[in-house]
């Protein structure tokens, strides 16, 4: 009996906040790479979108909250783990986003769980960008988010985390 399989090729698009994965994650996107239905809408400090695939944003997310991490960009944990019944989560976020053959999605989290996805996509592409620390952490400030002001140092230590 025959199977009708496509040969799939997933990219994964990672990076630190701040440091262009909304750009390439969109330059790929028109090159033909689903990067998923149900993206983050744009805001005034991405106006042209973040192109992060909600599914796997929102996963990101609850594990961290799971273990009292902070979901925000600024998390510096050095490990996360994934409990069992979240890696059936991941399993069926994949089956939902992989239904063409070059696919892949875009969260800066991503970068935190690097070996997890692995693990479940030894076959993935992983995009790695790059951004020198003081353009991010300039970038950061400009947002004017009040943590930041705060903690001057949470984005030198994320963006060494993320990196």
């Amino acid at each position: 009996m025959q199977t009708n399989q496509i040969k799939q090729s997933v990219l994964v698009i990672t990076g630190m906040h701040r440091s262009g994965t909304s750009f390439t994650a969109s330059l790929l996107q028109s090159a033909g790479v689903n990067i998923g239905q149900r993206l983050l809408e744009a805001e005034p400090d991405n106006v042209k979108g973040f192109f992060e695939n909600i599914d796997f944003l929102e996963f990101h997310k609850m594990v961290l909250k799971s273990q009292k991490l902070k979901d925000k960009q600024w998390t510096i944990d050095k490990k996360i783990n994934v409990e069992e019944q979240d890696i059936e989560k991941a399993k069926e976020i994949i089956a939902k986003n992989s239904q063409t053959s070059i696919w892949g999605w875009k969260d800066p989290r991503t970068t935190l769980f690097l070996d997890f996805w692995e693990s479940l996509l030894p076959e993935a592409n992983f995009l790695l960008i790059y951004r020198s620390p003081w353009e991010v952490i300039d970038s950061l400030y400009r947002r004017g988010e009040s943590i930041y002001f705060k903690y001057p140092q949470i984005p030198v230590l994320t963006w060494i985390q993320y990196n």
